[in-house]
């Protein structure tokens, strides 16, 4: 993951910075603000004030999925993406068609997923049990970051990945662009820097310190989830 130096942002609404400076469209050191013009197919979801602001460049292209292991065993408790549904539609989250699932009609389902959309993007929400019945996984997908990144802004992004996290009742995970997760947990430092290789970035339980130099390096915490967000 790179972080975007400031002249990789795109220059400040209505300057330049032949014209007015670093000093003039730079944002005190928080990027480049998007022009207007240049936002435009963000529509509505993008301010007349600014583009959403990112610190970092994430490249998913054929979706940004965060996959989570659930602390909870599979058949006890309330479906996960129930909990998960509520808290979301908190943030603006609305579900868009009826939900999905496959199980032996009692209980929890094996398979449960929900179309939704926020903020203009379109949303798939998962929980899966695997492991022979034993442990349930979830997960939450969106476009691809180049789609993301022109309708939301970066900490309302992580936002959403904390209350998902804390919904779902996350003990780890990872961001994913399609390829496949091993969500057993790892027993070494060694283990945990061997899943920053196959992944984007790992969510991780706070405090785990596993060397991840030079191969990543912690980016950012989620309070409510007690995760930690490493990125590659």
């Amino acid at each position: 993951m790179i972080p975007l130096p400031a002249r990789d942002h795109p220059p400040a609404r209505g300057r330049s910075p032949a014209a007015g400076g670093d000093h003039a469209a730079r944002d005190e050191g928080e990027g480049w603000r998007a022009d207007a013009g240049q936002g435009a197919a963000a529509g509505a979801e993008t301010t007349g004030a600014s583009a959403p602001l990112w610190r970092v460049h994430i490249p998913t292209v054929d979706e940004s999925c965060v996959r989570v292991r659930c602390r909870q065993p599979a058949g006890t408790g309330p479906w996960p993406l129930s909990t998960a549904l509520t808290e979301l539609g908190r943030l603006g989250l609305r579900v868009t068609e009826r939900f999905r699932s496959l199980g032996t009609g009692r209980g929890q389902p094996l398979i449960h997923a929900q179309e939704a959309s926020w903020r203009g993007l379109a949303v798939h929400l998962e929980s899966v049990v695997t492991s022979g019945g034993a442990v349930v996984e979830a997960a939450l997908a969106l476009p691809g970051m180049d789609e993301v990144v022109l309708r939301v802004d970066e900490g309302s992004w992580w936002e959403l990945v904390d209350v998902f996290a804390t919904a779902v009742d996350a003990t780890h995970g990872a961001l994913v662009d399609g390829e496949p997760v091993d969500l057993t947990p790892p027993a070494s430092a060694r283990g945990w820097r061997g899943r920053l290789g196959d992944h984007l970035a790992l969510l991780v339980p706070a405090g785990t310190d596993a060397g991840w130099a030079p191969a990543g390096s912690l980016y950012t915490s989620l309070p409510s989830s007690r995760l930690e967000v490493v990125l590659r």
